[in-house]
């Protein structure tokens, strides 16, 4: 697993070098698919027009992208977080992780929310808390940002959303289906708790259709079906 910038993934013969490396997982820091949020934290050079291209390029050589978003930028609105999730069904399946603003000490942000009296949890680096505004969003509540993170984690990593994701890679060997489904069961556990036998059995439980669909599918397949291939050849893109 590497991180990258979503910018440098345009070229294709480093996404190459990625996959006959072995790559398989790429973490993306993509932010938002707001243009005005991007150039607010600097990262204009994130293209959100281009992010389905970026991700199409790298899943047809086998990469798959764990790709992150934050909520509660000053252009954010109620309602950001199923904007960005009708993005993100349209691209290949990865691990879309979700988080909130955070002004970190001395930085520029941090300055701009003291000086406009919009941080509510000043030294919030000290008491740590997951998932929790330390300012005051300008176009939204804290409680909303809050449940703005709650409806993207909740909507990408429900039972039914994991078995889409893993059924929309049955074109791929049965290894594959496997990877994203055991990642998006540890991935769920960054915002819902599953520490201890009993949360995993529930997650289990909740996700028994995908798993008998994975062990029908291993048997009818045979054990080979299990074994992805890889392949170390540069992948030809279609030209528009």
């Amino acid at each position: 697993m590497a991180q990258i910038s979503a910018n440098l993934l345009r070229d294709e013969e480093l996404v190459d070098l990625i996959a006959a490396a072995g790559g398989k997982w790429i973490f993306i820091g993509m932010e938002s698919i707001d243009p005005a949020n991007l150039a607010d934290v600097k990262k204009g050079f994130n293209k959100p027009g281009e992010y389905a291209v970026v991700l199409d390029r790298l899943a047809r050589r086998n990469v798959f992208a764990i790709t992150s978003f934050i909520f509660g930028m000053d252009n954010d609105t109620p309602g950001v977080a199923e904007r960005t999730l009708k993005e993100i069904r349209t691209w290949p399946p990865g691990l879309p992780i979700f988080g909130l603003m955070t002004p970190l000490p001395a930085t520029p942000l941090y300055k701009r929310l003291e000086a406009a009296g919009r941080l509510t949890r000043p030294k919030h680096w000290q008491e740590f808390i997951p998932f929790a505004m330390a300012h005051t969003p300008l176009k939204m509540s804290i409680d909303e940002a809050h449940n703005e993170v709650r409806i993207g984690w909740a909507s990408s990593y429900s039972p039914e959303a994991i078995e889409k994701a893993v059924d929309s890679l049955n074109h791929k060997p049965l290894g594959y289906r496997i990877n994203i489904f055991i990642a998006r069961l540890c991935f769920r556990g960054i915002y819902f708790p599953q520490m201890g036998r009993l949360a995993w059995l529930k997650s289990i439980l909740e996700n028994r259709r995908t798993i008998f669909k994975l062990i029908r599918q291993g048997f009818a397949g045979g054990l080979h079906a299990a074994v992805p291939l890889v392949t170390t050849e540069p992948v030809a893109e279609q030209r528009h």
